[in-house]
């Protein structure tokens, strides 16, 4: 059954968007022209292998005509999609031929302005390599282009619709480690952790989030320990240990709500510190320079639901975490150094085969570091419902996320 999807209209206007930016049609001279309503990044979110109607494209004139006028467009021109990742440091793939449908030729009638141009997307199959993206572009017909507002992109996100781990914090239940993944002298120059979580509450303090394991007696130096509350902060503000010194989050940048999903990043570049809450920068801060050093990992028993965990050798960029936040990464990447999804799935990374497996927590990774499951944990699917917006036990509508629409990350049905 095919389905229609309205974009989430994103205004990632290239340039300044703030009260400098000049609309083209403000300086359009001719009577009559042509141009694209919505001209910055349309985002949609689509399950794999469904045939779906993307609405939301619109082609306007810049008045009312008397007379028919006809325009062409096209879609899927690779140059236009290599100018602009080169312009905003993106890395999109133009979306196969065979996985879409769009008109290339459009006819206003007369007394019409605007019209709205539907595109049929065919059994979606998305690459592990990247995101897929549609550039879309006026191209010619009866009147003049306005410049600047002839282009758009259509970003797709995949809809995931998959299982959480449900770590029990109640009696003396715990977490998972190992530390004997890597030598006494592995180190890394520079790196970037992120997970997923979300808690019923945040009441007590050192509510332990995930980390590494260290060489016995290296000391506090080489240390990421991330956590929610301590003696000087709030039990939901957000803290990270490393470098014999810390990090608290400001609570006016980020506190924590119940029943909430956040994706947190934490990321060393080699010179200082940077921590990410669903991909905006909370807090940054210089510490220590040089080489980290850690023989394991760790995912503290405090988590309740966790989910796509993640350890990088590199400081992942601004835009590399904002474009992942709620999205699962390329097991394959060579500098990840660690990638638990723990959605109770085992990845063979020779073959790329998935099977249901929830007796470890595995890492999808090149590196296969898998971690011993916790000592009370379930795998939680949310009866097939689920959503990160929403709470999770009593479906109580959250707004403590600015971005809107359609939702890449549910809980429920498995793949």
């Amino acid at each position: 059954m095919k389905k229609n999807i309205y974009l989430a209209v994103l205004l990632f206007l290239t340039g300044c968007q703030n009260e400098l930016y000049k609309n083209p049609l403000d300086d359009f001279q001719s009577e009559q022209g042509v141009y694209i309503a919505n001209n910055g990044v349309l985002q949609s979110f689509v399950e794999e292998g469904k045939d779906v109607e993307i609405k939301g494209l619109q082609v306007a004139l810049a008045v009312q005509d008397t007379k028919e006028i006809k325009v062409t467009l096209e879609a899927g021109n690779q140059a236009q999609l290599d100018a602009y990742n080169a312009k905003n440091g993106t890395n999109y793939i133009v979306l196969p031929k065979e996985m879409y449908e769009i008109s290339q030729k459009i006819t206003f009638m007369p007394l019409y302005a605007m019209m709205d141009v539907p595109i049929s997307l065919k059994n979606v199959k998305f690459s592990l390599e990247g995101n897929y993206a549609l550039p879309i572009r006026i191209t010619g017909g009866d009147v003049n282009i306005i410049r600047g507002q002839e282009e758009t992109l259509l970003v797709l996100e995949q809809r995931v619709n998959t299982k959480a781990l449900r770590i029990s914090t109640s009696g003396s239940g715990s977490g998972s480690e190992d530390d004997k993944m890597f030598p006494n002298d592995f180190k890394v120059d520079q790196w970037t952790m992120e997970v997923m979580v979300n808690r019923a509450s945040y009441k007590s303090n050192n509510r332990s989030i995930c980390g590494t394991k260290l060489v016995a007696n290296a000391g506090p130096m080489d240390e990421i320990y991330t956590r929610f509350g301590d003696v000087t902060i709030n039990p939901n503000q957000l803290q990270i240990k490393t470098g014999s010194s810390q990090i608290d989050v400001p609570a006016d940048k980020f506190s924590a709500q119940p029943d909430t999903w956040y994706m947190l990043a934490f990321v060393y570049d080699g010179q200082k510190n940077y921590v990410y809450v669903n991909g905006v920068l909370v807090a940054d801060r210089e510490i220590r320079t040089g080489p980290y050093g850690l023989i394991g990992f760790w995912i503290g028993g405090s988590n309740e639901l966790i989910r796509e965990v993640r350890f990088w050798k590199t400081a992942r960029t601004s835009q590399e975490i904002a474009s992942n936040i709620w999205k699962m990464v390329n097991p394959d990447d060579d500098n990840l150094l660690l990638y638990y999804p723990l959605n109770g799935k085992k990845r063979d990374s020779a073959t790329g085969e998935i099977t249901e497996d929830e007796t470890l927590l595995w890492d999808w990774s090149k590196n296969g570091k898998n971690l011993p499951k916790p000592s009370s944990y379930s795998f939680d699917d949310n009866k097939g419902t689920g959503d990160p917006y929403r709470r999770i036990k009593r479906r109580k509508e959250s707004n403590t996320d600015s971005r809107r629409g359609d939702h890449p990350y549910n809980r429920g049905h498995h793949r």
